[in-house]
C-alpha cells in the first residue's frame, strides 16, 4: 500500500452528491452513507469540508493523512462503478498495536476471539434456523416415503425376510424364496417406475443441496453481525440465507458440472490407455486419484472464503480467488485448524444427544416385529438428522473470521481493528 495514500475510512463523497464514501486505502468502494465523517484514527480526523480542503488549524505535532484527491475518482484510479465488486486486495498496513502475521492476516487468537463472540451473541438463532431448515427437509422426505412406498407390501417383505432368515441360519435362500422377496419388495416400490425413482432421487439431492446453501447463507450472516456491533436478527439472516444460498447453489452446480466434465475426460483417457497397456491405465488412474485430492485441497484454500462473501456481494468466486492470493497457506491452515476443532465439538455434541435418544429407542424396541424395528430405526434417524445437520453450523462459523481478514467491507472487515476490543451489547 503506497505511503502517499490516506488510511481507509469514510471521506466526503468525491462525486459531489453529498454524504460519505468508503475509501479502502487503495481505492474508492461502492459503499456510501450520510452524516459527518467518522474518526478513522485515534490521532487524526479526516477533513469534513471537502476532498481538496485541508483541516482547520492542524496540530503540527501530529502527522496528517494525505487526502484522496478528487481526480483519483474522476480518473478512475481504484474507483469501481457502483455495482462493481470491491477491490482492496493489496497487503494492509499492520496496526502498530496489533501486528499482523507474515501473510497479512491477524494472529490465530483473533480468529478464536471472533468465534467466541459469535457463540456468545448468536448461538440461539444459528441453532434454531439450522434445526428449522433440516426439520423441514426431514419432514419432506418422510412424507415422500409414506406417499410413494406401498407400506403393507414393504411390511410383508420384511416379515417374510425375517421368517426366512430364522428358518435358514446359513443364509442360503432358495430360488423360490428369492423370487418371493423380489415380488414383495418390488410391489412396495411399484408406484413409480425406475425412471420416476431416479427423478425423485435427483430432486431430493437438489433440495438437500439447496437446504445446505440456505443454512450457510443464514448462519454466515448471523456470524458476521455477531462479530461486529450490528444487531443479530432473524429477518436479515433468513433473507441472506435465500439470496446468498441461491448464489452459492449456482456455484456448486457450476463446480459440479466442471468436475463431471473433467471426470468424463479422465475416465475416457484411462479407457484409451487400457487399450494400449493395462499398467499404463492403472498408473493414469492412480495419478488422477492423487491429482484430484491435491486439486481439492488447493481449491479449498482459494475458494473457501466464498461461503461468506456470497452474503454481501455477487461474483464471490472471483473475489475469493483474488483475495486469497499470497495468503493461501494462512487461509487453508486456519480453515483446517478450525475444522479439526469443530469435528471434535460436533462428535461430543452428537454423542451427548444420541445417548438418551438411543436408550429411548432400545427401551421401545421390545417387539420382534421387523417392521416395528425398522420403523423405530427410521424414527431415530429422523430425530437425529436435523440435530446432526444443525451441528454443521459449528464448522461454518469458522469461515467468517478468515473472511473478515480478507475483505475491505467497511462494516465487517477486522484487519484494521488495531487490537482494540469490539464492544457490543451483551458481548
Amino acid at each position: 500500500m503506497s505511503n502517499d495514500l490516506p488510511p481507509a475510512g469514510w471521506y466526503p463523497n468525491p462525486d459531489g452528491t453529498g454524504g460519505l464514501r468508503w475509501w479502502s486505502g487503495i481505492g474508492w468502494s461502492e459503499y456510501t452513507r450520510t452524516g459527518p465523517p467518522a474518526v478513522t484514527d485515534a490521532a487524526v480526523q479526516p477533513p469534513a469540508t471537502g476532498m481538496v480542503e485541508q483541516p482547520l488549524a492542524p496540530d503540527p505535532t501530529v502527522a496528517q493523512p494525505v487526502q484522496p484527491p478528487a481526480s483519483a475518482w474522476d480518473a478512475g484510479a481504484g474507483a469501481p462503478a457502483a455495482t462493481a465488486p470491491l477491490g482492496g486486495y493489496a497487503p494492509y498496513s499492520p496496526p502498530p498495536s496489533n501486528p499482523l502475521t507474515g501473510s497479512g492476516m491477524r494472529p490465530l487468537g483473533s480468529m478464536f476471539s471472533d468465534i467466541g463472540r459469535i457463540v456468545r451473541r448468536a448461538w440461539w438463532p444459528i441453532l434454531a434456523i439450522s434445526v428449522i431448515i433440516w426439520t423441514a427437509m426431514t419432514a419432506l422426505m418422510a412424507i415422500l416415503g409414506v406417499a410413494l412406498v406401498d407400506l403393507p407390501a414393504f411390511r410383508r417383505g420384511l416379515d417374510f425376510l425375517g421368517t426366512t432368515l430364522d428358518s435358514t441360519p446359513d443364509g442360503n435362500l432358495s430360488q423360490a424364496q428369492i423370487d418371493q422377496l423380489q415380488a414383495d419388495f418390488g410391489q412396495a416400490f411399484s408406484r413409480l417406475p425406475v425412471a420416476g425413482w431416479v427423478l425423485i432421487g435427483v430432486i431430493l439431492s437438489v433440495l438437500l443441496l439447496l437446504a445446505s446453501t440456505v443454512q450457510i447463507g443464514a448462519v454466515n450472516r448471523l456470524a458476521m453481525d455477531a462479530t461486529t456491533s450490528n444487531p443479530v436478527s432473524w429477518g436479515p439472516a433468513w433473507r441472506s440465507g435465500f439470496t446468498a444460498g441461491l448464489r452459492l447453489f449456482g456455484y456448486y452446480v457450476l463446480i459440479t458440472v466442471l468436475a463431471g466434465v473433467a471426470l468424463v475426460l479422465v475416465v475416457g483417457a484411462i479407457a484409451l490407455a487400457a487399450q494400449l497397456s493395462p499398467a499404463l491405465a492403472v498408473a493414469l488412474g492412480l495419478l488422477a486419484f492423487i491429482g484430484s485430492i491435491v486439486l481439492s485441497v488447493w481449491l479449498t484454500g482459494r475458494l473457501i472464503p466464498t461461503l461468506a462473501q456470497v452474503v454481501v456481494a455477487g461474483g464471490a468466486l472471483r473475489w475469493s480467488w483474488r483475495a486469497t492470493e499470497g495468503k493461501y497457506w494462512a487461509v487453508l491452515g486456519r480453515y483446517l485448524l478450525w475444522s479439526l476443532a469443530a469435528s471434535v465439538i460436533i462428535n461430543v455434541v452428537l454423542t451427548v444427544i444420541s445417548i438418551p435418544v438411543s436408550l429411548l429407542f432400545l427401551g421401545s424396541s421390545t417387539s420382534a416385529d421387523p417392521f416395528s424395528q425398522l420403523g423405530l430405526a427410521l424414527s431415530l434417524n429422523l430425530i437425529l438428522l436435523p440435530l446432526s445437520m444443525a451441528t454443521a453450523a459449528i464448522t461454518i462459523v469458522g469461515i467468517v473470521p478468515i473472511w473478515r481478514d480478507l475483505t475491505d467491507h467497511p462494516v465487517y472487515r477486522s484487519i484494521d481493528d488495531e487490537g482494540l476490543p469490539i464492544t457490543q451489547p451483551g458481548a
